[in-house]
């Protein structure tokens, strides 16, 4: 019997006999119990046995209350457990919430301050999250997220705390020895490869990456609020490298992040401005010079910086959600210039990774080419296979309704992605363009060269067209000749031109 029982009754019999002795003991007996005839039955023993019997009956409620008051205890401890892990754990991933992770960051500033000690504070964020929750629904989408946390904490990193802070964005606190930015980065860079391997969502394999924010204590800030702001900073540093990779803050980022936010406004006016203009590169035949097609590269007039490149807007439409106007933008501008074009040429448009995946993208662009009267099989649509790693079938069913209505498929930056066989076996393809890479190491690397003739063996033999970029000499060109490859594109045979001189320049290169 627990301690407290045995006090309780323990108590009450106690004072039970002290209420009997001092009635024993009263001067004033008689005058109490005894007043007058009426009261003769009423003798000290039977008082006494009545006390008893009263005590002893509440005694016994007690002991058969103990177990029903017991269990009213544990599920109250029960209770109170459960709302103290509602408030600090993320109900999804069962890791620790932003609210636990706030709590933990400032006891463990505190204790650096006091130990002179450094810390590290890692956010980590999912590319592409919104299109597996689009494309697998929202269910997928939190298994993966269950999955993806439990990866993070079985990265070791000294016992540092790992937390959700929201939709896909995660945090690590990492214990620092000393000013280890190296150890730092192997870290980081232990994350994204083990994020990297494929998730398994409803018996559907997913693709993703991540971007890592790193900020460091006392360099970078002394309070939670200032780490993570700077953080955050170097995460959106990180995704405008090209996503897939880390950055670590760097006090400039804030007049940047400034340059970068008033970007992102006029950004928004000048695709509703129509200031998105094209220009067009030629696709040239080795054999006989003749242009037989453009690439239609974006560009931004904007109307005091002057005329601006993709690397400048690009990562700003896809984290602003803006690619789709973007790319309807390029391709009323493509159709409007061919329009103008008595030979008719087959343009090349850029689809960035985070349409691949959207089911109504091929809706939309045969809405749209019908409406402007251009037939499907003059527009050739380039995709890159890094664009193919958050969701392989998903974009496989967008290329192939593509395909199916006419549309051209290119697969871009050959050589560079990470498994290149299975997409040309799967996907299709009708053309292979050779990463530039490779082209401008003809001349120097012999090795190059034996990569190149094995991709033009590879493509032959699949029955793909093949188009070597950024050929800018006469002998990359003429080793590319005799290799066998079909078309080139480079400074060699033009530069960027505005739409009249891409016109203008159609036969310029014929034999």
């Amino acid at each position: 019997m627990p301690r407290r029982w045995i006090l309780i009754y323990g108590s009450i019999i106690v004072t039970a006999i002290a209420v009997f002795v001092a009635i024993l003991q009263a001067d004033l007996i008689h005058s109490v119990f005894f007043i007058g005839e009426a009261h003769d039955a009423w003798h000290l023993d039977e008082l006494f046995a009545a006390w008893i019997v009263a005590t002893g009956a509440l005694i016994a409620i007690l002991i058969v209350r103990e177990s029903e008051l017991r269990k009213l205890i544990v599920q109250q401890r029960e209770i109170l457990k459960l709302v103290d892990d509602a408030s600090a754990f993320d109900g999804l991933t069962g890791i620790a919430n932003r609210l636990q992770f706030q709590s933990e960051f400032g006891r463990e500033l505190k204790e650096a301050w006091h130990k002179s000690s450094r810390l590290a504070l890692l956010v980590v964020d999912v590319d592409l999250l919104r299109s597996v929750n689009e494309t697998h629904g929202h269910g997928a989408g939190d298994d993966l997220l269950r999955q993806l946390a439990a990866r993070l904490v079985s990265v070791p990193h000294r016992g540092g705390m790992v937390a959700r802070l929201g939709s896909g964005e995660f945090a690590i606190l990492f214990p620092m020895g000393s000013d280890e930015t190296e150890e730092l980065f192997r870290l980081a860079s232990r994350i994204l490869s083990r994020l990297r391997e494929p998730f398994d969502c409803n018996g559907t394999q997913v693709d993703i990456t991540a971007s890592i924010g790193i900020s460091k204590y006392p360099r970078d800030g002394s309070s939670a609020t200032v780490l993570l702001q700077s953080a955050e900073k170097a995460l959106r540093q990180a995704k405008a490298a090209g996503k897939d990779c880390y950055a670590l803050y760097d006090s400039g980022l804030d007049a940047r992040g400034r340059e970068r936010r008033s970007l992102e406004t006029e950004f928004r006016r000048g695709l509703e401005a129509g200031e998105i203009v094209a220009q067009y590169q030629p696709v040239v035949c080795l054999k006989t010079g003749e242009t037989v097609g453009f690439e239609a590269l974006a560009r931004w007039q904007h109307p005091t910086r002057g005329l601006l490149g993709p690397a400048e807007f690009i990562p700003i439409a896809e984290d602003e959600g803006l690619i789709d106007p973007l790319f309807t933008a390029m391709l009323r501008r493509a159709g409007d210039d061919l329009a103008t074009w008595k030979t008719p040429r087959t343009v090349a448009v850029n689809l960035s990774p985070v349409q691949l995946v959207d089911p109504h993208l091929p809706d939309r662009t045969l809405a749209l080419l019908e409406q402007m009267n251009i037939p499907p099989g003059q527009i050739e649509l380039e995709i890159t296979e890094t664009g193919l790693l958050a969701d392989f079938e998903a974009a496989r069913k967008t290329l192939v309704a593509l395909k199916e209505a006419g549309v051209r498929i290119s697969l871009d930056d050959f050589g560079t992605g990470f498994s290149s066989l299975r997409h040309l076996n799967e996907l299709p393809i009708d053309k292979i363009k050779i990463d530039r890479s490779f082209t401008r190491r003809i001349a120097t690397e012999a090795q190059s060269c034996k990569i190149i003739a094995s991709m033009l063996s590879l493509g032959r033999a699949l029955e793909l067209t093949t188009v070597a970029e950024g050929v800018e000499t006469r002998e990359e060109a003429d080793f590319l000749l005799s290799e066998g490859c079909e078309l080139g594109q480079g400074y060699l045979f033009a530069r960027p031109l505005w739409p009249q001189e891409a016109f203008a320049t159609a036969g310029r290169f014929g034999g």
